[in-house]
């Protein structure tokens, strides 16, 4: 794959410095308005913050806003003249960020963001063979209208995801994000007139009143191409893939970058992991064990074969892990679950459970025609 040499200043996007001691509240307009911030320590770069690495954070929608920027400044990896965009698209979906730093001549100069990621992408046409179905991730949580923000913050941490359609008498009228809801909530400087009341709280204010309405489509016999101009043209971060009319499942960027970093390793091996760290590093080796048995007994008990199984793995507080698994099977698509649990083996464990579990059920409905994929949470 090409290599990125000597990109011109109109792709390498110039954000803000923040020493590591400025407290949050000068920080979040910044975050808002930008792909990411960069952080020095002692005058030297120490990492990045976006708002994936504020939103981590948050409990219950609320942000300690007069903390240290240090506090949610996360270190990735950088992003240099020699390295190639096959390495740049792996670690961005290692990394899980909106952006990463380049260097040049061993000082960062700016970021590279998702978007402009996707933009490369697509010049240099990798994105051919692959289509919407291949990369959307099925069933699509959905919650009422009528829901609160509160709801619809407790849903999406149940169920570990970043995005709830949102549905009316059956139909869908909407999307909403956990960045909605944060910027939203968080920001009273940025809120609406109508949101800068005393009454205004997460209890009391429907997803409607904030959700993106009419969110943008995609057939699910799309090209991927056709997904990823929409991210670009439209800058945004996920899709609603429909089937004949129908929301049949959601796409990501996150997703798209998954099934890239797939298709560059499927020659060398089925299983992709991620989020593994200097705390984690020693159970990568027994991960990669328990998921080839398990892709083994699939094969032999469930007749069906596994292209590929994602494994996402992320540490919380309290000594906590959450694992995101996606798998994707012959005739079946693609499934994914999600665990959290103390204990980053037993979580493991309990993944490949929940996964067997689904696709057994899978399995048993297979004969079903259902186009919708739909869950109510």
């Amino acid at each position: 794959m090409a290599t990125l040499e000597r990109i011109p200043s109109s792709v390498v996007s110039q954000v803000p410095v923040f020493d590591a001691n400025t407290v949050m509240t000068k920080v979040i307009p910044a975050i808002h308005k930008n792909p990411a911030v960069l952080v020095n320590k002692d005058g030297v770069f120490y990492g990045i913050v976006d708002f994936r690495s504020v939103h981590r954070e948050s409990v219950s929608l609320k942000l300690n806003k007069k903390a240290p920027v240090l506090k949610y400044a996360v270190k990735v990896p950088k992003i240099m003249r020699s390295t190639s965009l096959d390495d740049a698209v792996f670690y961005f979906y290692r990394s899980k960020r909106n952006a990463l730093p380049y260097f040049d001549d061993e000082k960062v100069i700016g970021v590279i963001d998702r978007f402009t990621l996707v933009k490369m992408l697509l010049s240099m046409d990798t994105l051919k063979g692959l289509k919407c179905s291949d990369v959307m991730t099925t069933p699509i949580l959905a919650v009422d209208a009528d829901a609160s923000i509160a709801q619809a913050s407790s849903a999406m941490a149940s169920h570990n995801v970043n995005r709830l359609l949102v549905v009316k008498d059956g139909k869908m009228e909407g999307l909403i994000t956990k960045h909605d809801l944060i910027r939203n909530y968080t920001i009273t400087d940025e809120r609406e007139p109508e949101m800068k009341t005393k009454r205004y709280s997460p209890s009391n204010i429907h997803v409607s009143n904030i959700m993106v309405s009419s969110p943008v489509t995609v057939d699910i016999n799309d090209d991927l191409k056709t997904a990823a101009q929409d991210f670009v043209k439209r800058s945004i971060s996920s899709l609603i893939v429909t089937n004949k009319g129908l929301p049949s499942g959601v796409m990501t960027i996150s997703d798209m970058l998954s099934a890239l970093v797939i298709k560059r390793k499927e020659s060398e091996n089925k299983i992709v992991i991620s989020g593994i760290d200097r705390s984690t590093y020693e159970y990568e080796y027994d991960i990669k064990e328990q998921a080839n048995a398990f892709i083994e007994k699939v094969k032999k008990f469930r007749k069906v074969n596994i292209e590929y199984i994602a494994i996402g793995v992320k540490k919380l507080k309290n000594d906590r892990y959450v694992i995101n698994a996606r798998v994707k099977i012959d005739r079946y698509g693609i499934m994914s679950t999600s665990i959290t649990d103390f204990m980053l083996d037993r979580t493991f464990a309990k993944t490949l459970d929940k996964l067997m579990e689904l696709i057994k059920k899978k399995k048993d409905i297979s004969q079903i025609d259902n186009h919708t994929r739909i869950e109510s949470v």
